[in-house]
């Protein structure tokens, strides 16, 4: 399935210096960034394509390394952003006033990461001292000292153990390997870089994700420790990865640029250069978005959403910049670029054959051009000038007739003779287009060096090479010109439809539309072009408020309540049975996949024949018969424009009520994150149909065991997708979103899930500023009452405490009571009693 590419958004403009770390304030969408020049940033969004800058926090006297920000809690209402840096200290500030509350010390070297642990009062750390530290934001102090790496731990993380609801810590380290923690005691060593582990990332319970030195990112079993997968396609260290959908994540690299991964595959399948000369640190908002900081001071935000991105005169002025940068072509990777054997442009008039693929270009007098191939815009965009070395007399550096020196196989500008009073000098390969404390870090790797002579080194370099040094736009170290066998991204080569077939044209007008579960129009109205597609009689609107009966449910489904209609929805607390959505008129839905067959859907090349058509009206009628080769003919019909599948979608919804579907589709990991990955493609504002259908399917995927384990698996990830969508739902979509949640809010009843319950509870700080309709307020009603009787612990913040979620909650729904239905107004004076009573 395409996906949309991601295109710039801004360009954050602040700091004075590189840009360590950026962290997402979750709350807002907003962004904290720490720099070199000792500061961190609060950066909040001002309208849907900027951020201005809020605050400059100044506490730290040496280099801000790492970020991270904690949501509000009871102990601090207004959110926590915590750094650390290279003054050893850890400083942590109010989120909402910017104001420096009190600071952590106890590490011996820098601070190179900060990581919490959801759900408690605990900051992870961890330090060029070789340590990781456990400590209590609540009482101050440090809880935790976690020693076995032998050099510096640069990275740090924390994930449940799944087996008793208990913490596992994870550390990487320069030494080359992870550690697992468990109260203090190591229990796992998970081994396979062979270079420094630069950072950790949970993809779910039981895996996660680290990336290195050695150019790779790897998957790891966190219970087996094996490595269940290498993402190769970096050519220089990879400093930083983050999760940007339950499939997919970003990464970040020396080679300059920004790539996106989809977790099944192991190349990436969208490469992002920068002008830039390092990019340290990435970051995912919760909208989808990516920033990330760079060497040259800046944060650039990157977006699928057409409606956030750039307008073209910044686009075209991005390029541009990109376009201008240099590339060294002796950096050791690329080796000799032989003139003569380069294709000339005509090789640009040939499209490429995968996003991010590179090639030369010999432009003749002796110039030669890098360009990278855009997938998106079917163009082969300039990505730099690449360039021999430069010239220089001084002792120890290459001559004055531009030859480099020779260095271990590779060629060097400088190679300078280091003494650390050490007894032997040792030996400092430097490029000009080196970034001096990547190279100085580099030589403290290559030589077991203590991390205390970083700056001392960076200092050294600075001063030796006369200024010569920070050619930001000139430091790719990568070879991103190697061609085959190298970098052969696995993104799917196809145009988004979603951009390429999109229009403004309603797909529900016209006689006979299919508005699922409604009645078909036998005539055409001609004044309701502009007309809400899912009120009103004669349209097809899927599971709508008509009085379709319900599809029949087999046996395992029999204990599982049918409510596409509110009166089926009691106000008792708890809920304890699943909603489904099952109402359906089939054929209908198949009429209206035949009418899109038949016209625009066949346009792009996609049509089904006679036949595979009567499989899909087998397949949506129960038979179940070769069920891999009708969903892959089902799975074709989802290329079609994206304004026409949400027919397709229906199906897939009633599809998953039965039970040897969901085996099919849920058995095996790959192919239910496949599943899941292709139904999220289509989340997109402006396609509600697509956006309720989904959530319809999700809420019927509770009905189903293999369904319901990759829910909770997956919660965090599809919750927050919940939260994304809720505000933008009218009627018929929010009950399916609010259906999710109240499915949610029952599997932690049911199954005495703390931890869920918890974070369920915190989401309702979502809903204070939602405008809810009467059937979307009375499912979240529903749920809530079923939290307060899941865990005892929130009822006691409720009872204790003045400013808490729900009395928020209920504070809104007052203000829109006079709206609302006899029932759900029921439903809110039984909530809210029930919460006195317990």
């Amino acid at each position: 399935m395409a996906h949309t590419s991601y295109r710039l958004r801004c360009q954050l403009y602040g700091h004075e210096s590189d840009v360590r770390s950026v962290s997402t304030i979750t709350e807002y969408d907003g962004i904290v960034s720490g720099s070199r020049d000792k500061t961190s940033r609060i950066w909040r969004p001002t309208d849907k394509t900027s951020f201005e800058q809020r605050t400059v926090l100044k506490d730290h006297t040496n280099f801000v390394i790492a970020t991270c920000y904690i949501p509000s809690n009871n102990q601090f209402p207004d959110g926590l952003i915590i750094t650390g840096g290279n003054d050893k200290k850890i400083c942590v500030y109010s989120a909402k006033q910017g104001s420096h509350l009190f600071t952590l010390e106890g590490h011996e070297q820098t601070v190179a990461c900060l990581s919490p642990v959801p759900q408690s009062d605990l900051l992870l750390s961890s330090s060029w001292d070789t340590t990781g530290r456990v400590w209590s934001l609540s009482s101050k102090q440090c809880v935790q000292v976690l020693q076995g790496h032998s050099k510096a731990v640069w990275a740090i993380l924390s994930m449940n153990d799944s087996a008793d609801n208990s913490k596992i810590i994870l550390t990487g380290g320069a030494d080359n390997i992870i550690l697992a923690w468990k109260n203090q005691t190591r229990t796992h060593t998970y081994q396979g870089h062979t270079n420094c582990v630069r950072s950790l990332l949970a993809l779910n319970a039981q895996e996660f994700l680290s990336c290195s030195n050695d150019f790779t990112i790897k998957r790891w079993n966190l219970n087996s420790s094996q490595c269940l997968q290498t993402y190769e396609g970096h050519t220089s260290f990879v400093y930083s990865i983050a999760m940007v959908s339950p499939d997919r994540f970003a990464s970040v690299s020396e080679d300059r640029s920004l790539r996106l991964w989809s977790i099944g595959k192991s190349d990436s399948i969208q490469t992002i250069r920068l002008p830039s000369g390092t990019v340290w640190s990435v970051c995912s908002l919760t909208n989808g978005d990516v920033a990330v900081g760079c060497s040259d001071g800046r944060i650039c935000v990157f977006t699928q959403d057409e409606s956030r991105m750039a307008n073209m005169e910044e686009i075209a002025g991005f390029e541009q910049e990109i376009a201008s940068t240099t590339i060294q072509t002796k950096t050791g990777d690329l080796g000799e670029v032989k003139i003569d054997d380069l294709p000339n442009e005509d090789a640009l008039k040939k499209p490429g054959t995968r996003e991010g693929q590179t090639t030369m270009i010999n432009k003749g007098d002796g110039r030669v051009e890098a360009y990278q191939w855009n997938m998106l815009d079917q163009r082969w965009m300039k990505i730099g000038d690449v360039v021999g070395s430069a010239d220089s007399t001084a002792q120890g550096q290459a001559s004055a007739t531009g030859e480099k020196i020779l260095f271990e196989g590779k060629y060097y500008d400088y190679v300078f003779n280091v003494d650390l009073d050490e007894g032997v000098p040792l030996k400092l390969p430097y490029n000009v287009s080196d970034d001096p404390w990547f190279a100085a870090q580099a030589f403290i790797h290559r030589h077991d060096l203590n991390q205390m002579f970083l700056d001392q080194i960076a200092q050294f370099i600075i001063t030796n090479t006369k200024g010569m040094v920070i050619d930001q736009r000139a430091s790719d170290f990568a070879d991103p010109f190697t061609g085959g066998g190298r970098y052969v991204p696995g993104g799917s080569t196809e145009k988004s439809t979603s951009t390429a077939q999109k229009s403004n044209h309603d797909p529900f007008t016209g006689a006979g539309r299919y508005v699922p579960d409604g009645q078909a129009s036998t005539t055409k109205k001609p004044n309701n072009i502009n007309q809400d597609p899912f009120t009103g009689a004669g349209r097809y609107v899927p599971n709508g408020d008509n009085n379709q009966s319900s599809r029949p449910l087999s046996a395992s489904q029999s204990s599982v309540i049918k409510s596409d209609k509110d009166v089926e929805l009691s106000a008792t607390f708890p809920q304890t049975q699943y909603v489904t959505m099952s109402n359906a008129d089939t054929a209908k839905i198949l009429g209206k996949l035949k009418e899109f067959n038949e016209s625009a859907a066949g346009d792009v090349g996609l049509r089904l024949t006679d036949v595979q058509l009567q499989e899909i009206d087998g397949l949506a009628n129960g038979n179940i018969d070769n069920l891999e080769e009708k969903f892959t003919l089902l799975f074709q019909l989802l290329k079609w424009p994206i304004n026409k599948i949400f027919p397709i979608l229906d199906i897939i919804r009633l599809l998953v009520l039965q039970p040897n579907v969901c085996k099919y589709l849920f058995e095996t990991e790959v192919r239910s994150n496949q599943f899941i990955s292709e139904l999220f493609s289509f989340l997109q504002p402006d396609q509600p149909a697509n956006i309720m259908l989904i959530f319809r399917t999700l809420t019927n995927l509770f009905s189903n065991d293999l369904g319901e384990k990759y829910l909770i698996k997956n919660s965090n990830s599809i919750l927050a997708k919940t939260l994304i969508y809720l505000p933008l739902a009218k009627k018929n979509t929010q009950v399916a979103l609010t259906n999710v949640i109240l499915n949610y809010c029952i599997y932690a009843y049911r199954s005495n899930d703390q931890r869920l319950s918890n974070y369920l509870y915190e989401c309702y700080k979502e809903f204070v500023d939602i405008q809810l309709e009467s059937d979307g307020a009375r499912r979240l009603l529903l749920a809530l009452g079923t939290l307060f009787l899941t865990n005892a612990e929130i009822v006691l913040n409720v009872q204790t405490t003045s400013d808490n979620s729900a009395k928020r909650f209920f504070s809104a729904l007052e203000k829109s009571a006079s709206q609302f239905t006899a029932e759900t107004l029921e439903c809110f004076e039984r909530c809210r009693a029930l919460v006195k009573s317990l």
